[in-house]
């Protein structure tokens, strides 16, 4: 029965055998010839002499044992040289007449084993990757770190140069104009009339006044820069700040016929640090007064905004093209102008009055008009 059927499929039987991947078939000859060998074992017997490639057992115990008819081995046949890593097949050794038959694979234990060996390599190569992954994003949060900190290093340098081009630039100028005014009055002082002094001693209070201005913020800006400015929140009436600020700034009002008007009828009490707010007014108002026209007004008004106090400083001036807008803020970014009597200024206080509005958890913003005008707007928390 079983012999009528495999006749049947011998052809198919056939060409699997000697074209599969995984059943190893060799024949020897007794004279270590080989006769026949299926794909499989050609493989493992790769250039090698076949004969030669049966490391254990090896051919030539194989083929003394004593049964010409029979089943002379069964177990591991290793196959390959002694100077490679070799496959192991388990399989049968058959012996009929002068010829030797081999046959077997691997069985399913070692092949259960092997898959094993893969999926926990898969596994570890999934681990791996997962690893990877979480390295490379560490490194990218490095990269963006970094990144920032160039920034930061790049502002920073920006900021050391406009501080040195304030130095050796917009404090040089007025300390010329100083020296020049002292040496004409220590030489000609006996022989100018009245007048001529007058005109000569306003121009030196002039120069002198905004060379000390400009010192005074040069040092608070440093300051603030250093972190040395320290920051005291407290109940104020702003009326009081107004108070301290008037007498000065209508001293630069005057000068070119502008009047101040101050609006709070409503007395708000501030919670902030009063120097810092007493800077911010100062420095607006200032502003206002250097690109206002003579005989115009500067208005600074405050109104309630919720638990904020809205202040208002504006005037009647030359206004500020939109793209510079934003530039007023940045440290740097050249973008101071003279005032309508050619005053001249660094651009400085305007960075201090947003890094203290902020300070003091405040809000700045500018509305202006080319030729009718500006309005610097920021906010103050209230006290409570």
């Amino acid at each position: 029965m079983i012999e009528s059927v495999l006749n049947k499929w011998s052809r198919e039987i056939e060409s699997n055998i000697t074209d599969s991947n995984t059943l190893c078939i060799a024949i020897f000859n007794k004279d270590r010839s080989l006769i026949f060998a299926n794909s499989a074992i050609k493989e493992l017997f790769r250039d090698l002499d076949p004969a030669d490639s049966l490391l254990n057992p090896s051919f030539d115990k194989l083929i003394i044992k004593d049964c010409p008819d029979c089943n002379i081995y069964k177990g591991y046949i290793t196959i390959g040289d002694y100077s490679a890593i070799n496959n192991s097949i388990l399989g049968t050794v058959y012996r009929k007449d002068d010829q030797m038959l081999i046959i077997g694979g691997a069985d399913s234990a070692q092949l259960m084993h092997q898959n094993l060996m893969m999926h926990n390599l898969n596994r570890e190569i999934g681990n791996l990757q997962r690893q990877l992954i979480k390295e490379k994003r560490n490194l990218e949060e490095t990269l963006k770190k970094l990144n920032e900190v160039n920034k930061e290093l790049n502002d920073a340098n920006a900021t050391k140069d406009k501080f040195f081009s304030i130095i050796a630039h917009d404090l040089k100028n007025p300390f010329t104009a100083l020296l020049g005014f002292t040496e004409f009055l220590r030489t000609n002082f006996r022989t100018l009339d009245v007048k001529e002094a007058e005109e000569m001693i306003e121009m030196l209070y002039s120069s002198s006044n905004t060379t000390y201005k400009l010192l005074e913020d040069l040092l608070l800006w440093s300051r603030s820069q250093l972190g040395k400015v320290t920051f005291n929140p407290e109940p104020v009436k702003l009326q009081e700040i107004w108070k301290e600020l008037s007498e000065q700034l209508s001293v630069q009002a005057e000068d070119k016929g502008i009047i101040l008007n101050f609006k709070d009828t409503l007395g708000i009490e501030l919670y902030c640090d009063r120097n810092m707010v007493k800077t911010i007014i100062r420095n607006l108002v200032s502003n206002a007064i250097k690109f206002s026209y003579k005989g115009s007004d500067v208005d600074i008004k405050v109104h309630l905004n919720g638990d904020m106090a809205q202040i208002t400083v504006s005037d009647k001036g030359v206004g500020i093209e939109k793209e510079k807008i934003e530039k007023l803020w940045v440290v740097g970014a050249h973008n101071s102008t003279a005032g309508t009597e050619n005053e001249s200024g660094t651009g400085l206080g305007l960075v201090l009055c947003k890094e203290f509005i902020q300070t003091n958890g405040g809000e700045i913003r500018v509305e202006s008009e080319i030729g009718k005008g500006s309005d610097f707007i920021f906010t103050i928390p209230v006290n409570k």
